[in-house]
């Protein structure tokens, strides 16, 4: 099932973005926009802006907005931000990147503030990265596949933040050399056809005898492109209520066997459906029709 991505941005002129910034500050009655507020009412994303202009301030000015400089913030609040950050992420293991994602200040600031990124950490008790493992195309493209199914749509960049996101924009950036870049190889990934094949696997007895076990094709659990597109073609929908995460803040969707692996139901394409968390575990209290015909 082949889909394409929605239109490129990238070669916008610059008075359309413009034209966007002055349009969100207008609809929020400001006269200055943060990169928050503008990645939760605009059309494109603070990170767009950074790259068109080179900086949110320049942004800013161009577009006749006001430009609101942070200045002398003492050392201390700087610290402390650094360890909120790191207590959300659950981590003492800090990048640059992350602490962008989700610090108050940038990494940059503090950079420069205290000589190095790696004093600000000491100072904040914190450690920083070791060398880089290498990522594979897989991982990235898993982690994409869970923001989309995250969001009930093509995610953007400023959408890449923890908790739902692994990886930020930046790793794909560099990664693939754009974040464009990045949505399309995961699309000719997710489109490919030779890759639609289940993968075998021996049938199991740990909860059934040998006798009554039904001979399996497919593990249980669909990789990341199976369950990507099974939630496309459902349009991130949940399929007996209608919830999405697009249109329903909290919704979790989940994928479900319509013939149930307990009862020799395969883990493919047309044997599963996309229902969110609450339907799913109630349905084996609720009668399910589809088509006049039972789900069960």
């Amino acid at each position: 099932m082949k889909f394409e991505l929605e239109p490129d941005n990238r070669d916008c002129p610059d008075e359309t973005l413009l034209n966007d910034l002055r349009t969100v500050a207008s609809l929020l009655g400001k006269t200055s926009l943060t990169k928050e507020e503008y990645d939760t009412h605009g059309r494109f994303c603070a990170a767009t802006m950074q790259n068109r202009f080179g900086s949110w301030n320049t942004a800013l000015e161009k577009s006749g907005l006001d430009v609101r400089h942070r200045m002398n913030i003492p050392k201390d609040q700087l610290i402390e931000d650094l360890k909120r950050v790191a207590g959300v992420l659950g981590t003492t293991v800090l990048t640059k990147d992350n602490y962008d994602l989700t610090g108050r200040y940038s990494a940059e600031a503090l950079r420069r503030r205290f000589g190095s990124w790696g004093e600000a950490l000491r100072l904040a008790g914190l450690e920083q990265t070791p060398g880089h493992a290498k990522i594979e195309n897989d991982d990235l493209f898993s982690n994409m596949a869970s923001v989309w199914e995250s969001l009930g749509r093509q995610p953007k960049q400023s959408d890449l933040r923890p908790p739902i996101s692994r990886f930020s924009p930046k790793t794909y950036n560099n990664h693939f050399g754009s974040w464009r870049k990045a949505l399309e190889a995961f699309v000719a990934v997710a489109n490919d056809p030779t890759l639609d094949s289940p993968t075998p696997i021996e049938a199991s007895a740990s909860f059934v005898s040998p006798q009554t076990a039904p001979s399996r094709r497919t593990p249980r659990q669909p990789g990341w492109r199976l369950r990507f597109l099974v939630n496309r073609r459902d349009r991130f929908t949940c399929r007996a209520c209608g919830r999405s995460p697009a249109t329903n803040d909290g919704t979790q969707l989940h994928l479900d066997h319509v013939k149930p692996w307990s009862e020799g139901g395969e883990t493919t394409f047309d044997n599963l459906q996309t229902l969110c968390q609450i339907c799913n575990i109630g349905k084996s209290a609720l009668a399910m029709y589809e088509d006049g015909v039972k789900i069960t």
